[in-house]
């Protein structure tokens, strides 16, 4: 109960400081530690042939722990498929209040031929049979200035449903 009273408090005073004020009590590097970036739980992934134009597209998760409200600015996106795949970039600004979540961060991208022939060449079964590895760039605006957070996130194809990507309608040429 006290931790809550007081964590309150702390709350309503960095609202209330002006940013050079703020940042004598939290540094963009502490700030950062309190930022986490991952996948959304359900389907993160998905990768579609079943439209005139396949596509790749991903859902992200941000946690902001801090007491501080931030805009994410920039997500840097690279990802790899058993090997370099593709770099891409979320350049919509997205609000990520103080101690909440949002897992709206969408990422869309058009595969092209080769990206595709890849994929078909590592299906098995309705699962990727290589892993999968994103490295992602965040960058946000805070009262405390611009922070950066950098995560990498692997998933290997493991029955259940966390870490599992779904490809849908692949069709053979």
């Amino acid at each position: 109960m006290l931790d809550a009273v007081f964590s309150y408090l702390i709350s309503k005073m960095i609202d209330m400081f002006p940013g050079l004020v703020t940042r004598r009590f939290i540094s963009p590097t502490k700030l950062a530690e309190m930022v986490e970036v991952d996948l959304r739980r359900a389907s993160p992934i998905n990768i579609s042939f079943g439209s005139s134009i396949p596509s790749l597209s991903l859902w992200f998760r941000i946690s902001n722990k801090s007491l501080v409200n931030l805009v994410l600015d920039r997500l840097l996106i690279d990802l790899w498929i058993g090997q370099p795949f593709l770099h891409g970039a979320i350049l919509s600004q997205y609000i990520v209040s103080k101690q909440s979540s949002i897992e709206n961060a969408y990422f869309n991208t058009k595969l092209t031929n080769p990206q595709q022939d890849w994929i078909r060449k590592h299906v098995s079964g309705q699962l990727l049979s290589v892993p999968v590895t994103i490295t992602v760039e965040a960058y946000f605006e805070s009262k405390v200035g611009t922070i950066r957070v950098e995560q990498r996130i692997e998933h290997r194809t493991v029955p259940g449903r966390l870490q599992q990507f779904y490809i849908t309608k692949i069709t053979e040429r």
